[in-house]
């Protein structure tokens, strides 16, 4: 009761904050099952030093150009993070540079709080991409991270290894093992979402060039009846 008044009442509002997000985290490892990654290839969250280290290799069972136009919806965000409330994209200042801002919410248990990111966004061609996180937009101290994404016969395989320092204050030990948890969850569920969107715009892509064969054939088939009309004139 001491600490929901002293929060409540504005006292040390950042040392609150913390212990706030890091109690809800406690009971998120406790009362949450353990997911499973069972098609995911190489999948490892460390931490040194307070900055959380993930790599992750996964094969999607969706084509190359696909998995790359999803991740590349920086507007979209969402459809592969729903923890995302908002996008902005802003002026980067540089030519081929995406500067993306985003407003997630991060709820464990019953607890909820707001965390800003933005980063420089580059697609450095062969589809990887390069991301950099500008830590006095955002509420880290420093990140980057890398995409590798490879055809893998009709299928792909993608790596991904970031870094990230969150700039508030995380207890040594329990608080570091459950972040590492709550990173690999979300990442697991990113990847399968991915996954998801890909597969959608698969089949929305298939249908267009359906619809596309169904009205040529119509207009050559009406056309066929002119020429034929024509000639018996």
């Amino acid at each position: 009761m001491t600490l929901l008044q002293s929060c409540s009442g504005g006292r040390l509002p950042e040392l609150c904050l913390s212990v706030v997000r890091i109690w809800g985290l406690i009971i998120l490892i406790l009362c949450s099952p353990t997911s499973t990654a069972d098609k995911v290839e190489d999948l490892s969250v460390t931490d040194a030093h307070g900055e959380y280290y993930l790599r992750i290799a996964d094969e999607l069972s969706v084509p190359a150009d696909d998995v790359y136009k999803v991740i590349t919806d920086y507007k979209h965000a969402y459809r592969i993070n729903p923890s995302i409330l908002g996008v902005k994209i802003l002026p980067s200042g540089h030519e081929g540079v995406v500067r993306v801002r985003n407003l997630s919410e991060q709820c464990v248990g019953p607890f909820c709080f707001h965390l800003v990111w933005t980063g420089d966004i580059v697609e450095t061609g062969d589809r990887d991409i390069e991301v950099k996180t500008i830590p006095k937009l955002s509420d880290f101290v420093s990140g980057s991270a890398i995409w590798h994404i490879r055809p893998y016969g009709e299928h792909t395989r993608v790596l991904y290894e970031s870094r990230l320092k969150p700039a508030f204050f995380v207890p040594p030990v329990i608080g570091g093992m459950i972040i590492k948890k709550h990173i690999k969850d979300d990442t697991l569920d990113t990847f399968r979402r991915i996954e998801s969107q890909a597969m959608i715009m698969l089949d929305l892509d298939k249908k267009r060039q359906t619809d596309d064969l169904k009205r040529l054939s119509k207009e050559e088939s009406e056309q066929l009846s002119l020429n034929v009309t024509l000639g018996r004139k």
